[in-house]
């Protein structure tokens, strides 16, 4: 992960200002990083249930982050089994993971995992990478196991039993800069690093210059690329009827 995420603000106000939206009073949060989305949804009164492979993002959340309606697991989307009965009792109304399925290897595996923890009629929302021909060393140095088209992401949800509401691109304007990155950790023939100061640098000028272009690009884009794909799906399972 870049140190640069731990700071920059523009960029995560563009992904929260997508992913608000959807949120129900009751969200099971995978991947919780560096917390700045799970501080976001407690200040809105909503309940969370904060899970991450990492024991050290967790301990973090919990001393930065401290709230009645905090609730943090330790999550092994490759392994889940352990954690099934507490997901399963804390009954998400949402399921958040922002750059989280791409770093799975059974990631249909992993959806049908949180489709049998989520309440009935229970949302998804993922972000993930986009479109595979932009896969490059930060890539490989970050784990990520694919990148993701539209249609690619739609079906791994379906295959999940997640009923699929919608799938677009977004932030196409960041496109050239992971490229620019990937390329300058190969010029150095060092290969691509996510710490390096260079992709550090390539992020705060697109963190300070670019996601309002995004912002602005993101309707007209939607259905044709961008650096990640935003998709919803229903857990139709029991679901009430509309």
């Amino acid at each position: 992960m870049s140190s640069a995420m731990a700071t920059i603000t523009r960029y995560h106000g563009y992904l929260w200002s997508h992913v608000q939206p959807l949120l129900g009073a009751r969200v099971m949060e995978v991947g919780v990083g560096f917390g700045h989305y799970t501080r976001r949804m407690l200040s809105e009164g909503r309940r969370v249930l904060g899970c991450d492979l990492d024991a050290g993002h967790l301990e973090d959340l919990r001393r930065s982050a401290a709230s009645p309606l905090l609730e943090t697991l330790r999550l092994d989307l490759e392994e889940p089994g352990p954690s099934r009965a507490a997901a399963a009792a804390f009954s998400p109304d949402t399921v958040v993971l922002l750059n989280v399925l791409e770093h799975i290897r059974a990631h249909e595996a992993a959806l049908a995992f949180l489709r049998g923890v989520a309440a009935p009629g229970a949302a998804l929302v993922l972000i993930v990478p986009a479109m595979q021909p932009l896969f490059n060393g930060l890539d490989r140095e970050a784990g990520h196991q694919r990148r993701y088209s539209r249609a690619s992401l739609a079906a791994a949800m379906r295959a999940a039993g997640w009923g699929v509401e919608r799938a677009r691109y977004i932030n196409l304007p960041g496109v050239p800069g992971w490229l620019a990155a990937g390329w300058l950790g190969r010029a150095r023939h060092a290969g691509a690093q996510l710490d390096a100061p260079s992709t550090n640098a390539l992020l705060r000028v697109y963190d300070r210059f670019f996601v309002g272009v995004s912002r602005l690009t993101d309707p007209l884009c939607s259905g044709i690329a961008g650096l990640s794909v935003l998709a919803v799906g229903r857990n139709r399972e029991g679901a009430p009827a509309p």
